[in-house]
């Protein structure tokens, strides 16, 4: 049933006759009307773009006293409240309450609250939530049943049908005036016909972004290319025979919810206005005649990288990917059945590949144009709307990685600042995705005799919002954490780490002081009861945040030395707004090293100088560089206490490979392990793009007896969908997303194998000035090594870094200075570990002779 506006004055006695019928307001009683007989008539709370004209409007009848009332918002996200606002009478039974901060999440509500603080009813808009404090606490709301996608024009509204509660909407909004049904089954405008006269689609177009003819009636034909109409989009696309023009598409999207039905190949005749809305050009307001049936046109080619122009072109029109295409980012599957796909392999976030600043800027902008969007055919929050998300199975994911196959035509469309592919038939039954990045079913082999693992435990909380609001950020209720604390426990069982690092866990310190370790010892307890061994924790704790660092190890595989680490009070202060880093001395049979975890400050937020500054760094660098700095200086301090060299750094640092808080680290002398030893493994994805914020720093020392580093791919590249809070039926307590970071995992070999490093020279006998290299093997994976002449005061003749096999090569010019005779090459790492070989020098007269020999030979 759809609402239309009606003068107030033409309709004030038929609407107090139904509320009346809706039991609201007794017509024989002339006296004053109770507050209580008020409801909650109209809401506003989203749109496309900008969110303009956000208001809830009250109707009481006309003379009940609206004195006194509120309406009290809640957020879902806990069910606190976030807003109280009085409701203004202005004496003729209705008030519009105008507040722009009305919260879109899934799901978000509003009480209506008397002068004596009783609660009159309680809405939700996008599901059902239970309030948690202020007058409706304990309530659970009642769901209107419609909602705004966000993707309306403005202007909409969703509206209650009078003296019932009954909802619908989106409509043209009607704040101020009573809402009154119309016919819900209108019999549709006649068609224009089969034979009048049409202009191209082409015309419509035009060459550039927007329509030359946006404002203007106008009447294509063509064939139905894609059926969109339910779903929430809407409508349908037309293609016709195209104009010849290659700077014009063919195809144009038809929007008219109360269009008659089409179905794929139809040949129809469209009248109406041409609007562009959000960036795609449309048909809007149309009368349709359907003219008989055929086949679909043959799709274009749409072929990636590809600008906004190029896919400008094609706008509309049916089309077929030239390359294979790789999902690179999953995040919106679960709400909007949402791919985005990627020609070339999946897309690395712009800082993992690139210096911060312009040559960041250039990776995203080629991100950009190798990616597009794979779409389901729907608006709906799947999430909210309790709807299954396409693609998906238990067993049967969509991971990043793997590569779609298009079994079904696809139209090319716009729409939320993203070009997207939709598929013709509606639905997405016609796109599969063969499993070229399949599950892997355990962690990956990294050597040594003792593993350390670093995870990411996505807000494991035992305490929740019903008691403590939005601090608690975990699970909702106690089913929610037991679904949540049995795929990590799975995790980390099969992760079988020594020594475990965490992140995100409950700071209890915080949120309950009387327990401090309360979450850590939680957690631990469900692991010994899995693994059967016996766990302990350092006790460290912090008080900037509720969420915190955890050192965590098994007490027959290593031993703490000493009490935990923490920052000075001077130290401290560079992280109010992350976490404190905490450290640990270990022995393991002998071995001893230091282990400090950290989480750093996010990229999401920051003013002033922590602004973002737009060069792929994200917000708050300044804050990350200088937590970067006084790491390594705390650092420091541990590992001379501690007697030993050999410290690891691990965690979030919140900054992917070539931004600063890292080059800070490598530059106080610590290696990042993971490019050295996986360097195309990625802990994390965001906005497309795969990188690590996730690190391991080994010092100097601590390199060589690195045996392996592996990050194990069951987290970052799956679907929301699979979290313990995700679309329930895909549940399971497996190890997969049970997290948003993927864990890491480093072997340790405390008895290092005796292996003496070795060198050689690429040409034994080379002249003055000449371009040659020395080959060292044997040296430690991510070790620096120096080549030099002894028998030279300033022998220094270059570096360079072992790789993963520990083979390192410098390049370098024999002197032009140096004597005849044997020269010694020696190559010295870090660890100090040194090989050697050598060339042998001509004598000038001799080198000449052998110069112009080699000359004259050609």
């Amino acid at each position: 049933m759809s609402l239309r506006r009606t003068p107030r004055s033409a309709v004030l006695g038929l609407t107090v006759g139904a509320l009346a019928a809706g039991g609201l307001v007794t017509v024989a009683a002339p006296a004053l009307a109770a507050p209580a007989d008020a409801r909650i008539t109209e809401i506003h709370y989203d749109n496309g773009g900008a969110d303009t004209g956000e208001a809830i409007e009250v109707t009481a009848p006309s003379t009940a006293d609206l004195t006194g009332l509120s309406l009290v918002l809640y957020n879902g996200t806990g069910g606190v409240r976030y807003a109280t606002l009085p409701v203004v009478a202005d004496g003729d039974g209705i008030a519009v309450v105008s507040y722009a901060g009305i919260q879109n999440g899934a799901p978000d509500g509003v009480a209506l609250v008397g002068p004596d603080g009783a609660v009159i009813e309680f809405l939700s808009y996008e599901g059902t939530l239970t309030a948690v404090g202020g007058p409706a606490d304990g309530r659970t709301s009642t769901d209107i049943g419609v909602a705004e996608a966000g993707s309306e024009a403005a202007g909409l509204s969703l509206q209650r049908t009078p003296g019932t509660d009954d909802w619908t909407g989106p409509l043209a909004a009607t704040f101020g005036a009573v809402n009154t049904p119309t016919d819900p089954d209108p019999e549709p405008e006649p068609g224009p016909g089969c034979d009048v006269a049409t202009v191209t689609i082409g015309s419509v177009q035009g060459p550039g972004a927007a329509s030359p003819l946006a404002g203007e009636v106008v009447t294509v034909g063509g064939t139905v290319v894609a059926d969109l109409q339910s779903g929430g989009l809407g409508g349908f696309h037309v293609q016709d025979a195209g104009d010849g023009l290659p700077a014009t598409s063919d195809g144009v999207f038809v929007y008219d919810t109360d269009a008659p039905a089409v179905e794929l190949g139809d040949q129809v005749v469209v009248s109406g206005t041409v609007a562009e809305f959000n960036g795609l050009t449309e048909i809007t307001d149309v009368t349709v005649s359907v003219c008989g049936s055929g086949p679909l046109p043959e799709a274009a080619p749409l072929s990636l990288p590809a600008t906004d122009e190029q896919r400008e072109v094609l706008e509309g029109m049916l089309v077929t990917p030239a390359q294979t295409l790789t999902v690179t980012e999953v995040y919106d599957l679960n709400r909007y059945g949402e791919i985005l796909l990627a020609e070339g392999g999946r897309l690395l976030a712009p800082t993992e590949a690139a210096e911060p600043g312009a040559a960041a800027q250039a990776v995203q902008a080629e991100n950009a144009a190798r990616s597009l969007t794979l779409d389901d055919g729907r608006s709906t929050n799947l999430s909210t709307a309790g709807e299954a998300p396409p693609f998906l199975t238990l067993e049967d994911p969509v991971r990043v990685g793997d590569t779609a196959s298009f079994d079904q035509p696809v139209v090319l469309s716009y729409s939320f600042g993203a070009w997207r592919l939709q598929p013709a038939d509606g639905t997405a039954e016609g796109t599969t995705f063969p499993a070229t990045n399949p599950r892997p079913a355990a962690p990956p082999a990294v050597g040594g005799d003792l593993t350390i693992g670093d995870f990411n435990v996505l807000n494991y909380f035992v305490d929740f919002p019903s008691e403590f609001g939005d601090r608690a950020r975990g699970a909702a209720n106690a089913a929610e954490l037991a679904q949540q604390q049995a795929k990590i426990v799975t995790a980390i069982t099969a992760l079988d780490a020594d020594v475990l690092t965490l992140h995100e866990i409950e700071n209890s310190a915080v949120l309950t002081p009387e327990t401090p370790y309360r979450a850590v010892e939680t957690l631990l307890a469900a692991i010994e009861a899995e693994d059967g061994h016996d766990w302990d924790y350092v006790r460290a704790r912090e008080d900037t945040d509720v969420i915190t660092n955890a050192i965590v190890y098994r007490t027959d595989r290593v031993t703490a030395v000493g009490g935990p680490a923490v920052p000075t009070d001077a130290e401290l202060a560079a992280f109010a707004n992350a976490r404190t880093p905490i450290a640990q001395t270990f022995d393991a049979d002998g071995e001893v090293f230091t282990i400090i975890a950290n989480h750093l400050k996010s990229k999401g937020s920051g003013t002033g100088e922590n602004a973002d500054a737009g060069d792929g760094q994200g917000a708050s660098n300044p804050d990350r560089v200088e937590q970067a700095t006084v790491l390594v200086d705390f650092a420091a301090r541990v590992a001379a206490a501690a007697g030993d060299p050999d410290v690891l750094l691990t965690g979030d640092f919140n900054a992917y490979r070539y931004e600063d808080p890292i080059d800070v680290v490598v530059a106080a002398g610590y290696t990042d392990m993971g490019p050295v030893l996986a360097p195309d493994q990625y802990s994390y994805v965001f906005d497309g793009g795969s990188g690590s914020l996730d690190h391991v720093f080994a010092s100097g020392s601590m390199v060589p007896k690195l045996t392996g580093l592996g990050v194990w791919d069951i987290n970052a590249v799956e679907s929301f969908a699979y979290e313990y809070d995700g679309y329930e039926p895909l549940f399971a307590p497996y190890p997969y997303r049970a997290s948003d970071h993927n864990p890491t995992l480093v072997g340790l070999a405390t008895v290092a194998p005796d292996v003496p490093a070795t060198a050689t020279i690429s040409d034994p006998r080379p002249f003055r000035g000449e371009r040659i290299t020395v080959t060292g093997t044997g040296f430690a994976p991510g070790e620096r090594v120096t080549a030099s002449l002894p028998s030279r005061v300033r022998g220094q003749l270059g570096s360079a870094t072992a790789d993963a096999e520990g083979r390192v090569s410098v390049r370098f010019t024999v002197p032009v200075a140096l004597p005849p005779g044997d020269q010694e090459v020696r190559l010295t790492g870090t660890s100090g570990e040194t090989a050697s070989t050598g060339f042998a020098l001509r004598t000038a007269l001799q080198e000449l002779r052998d110069l112009l020999l080699r000359l004259f030979r050609g």
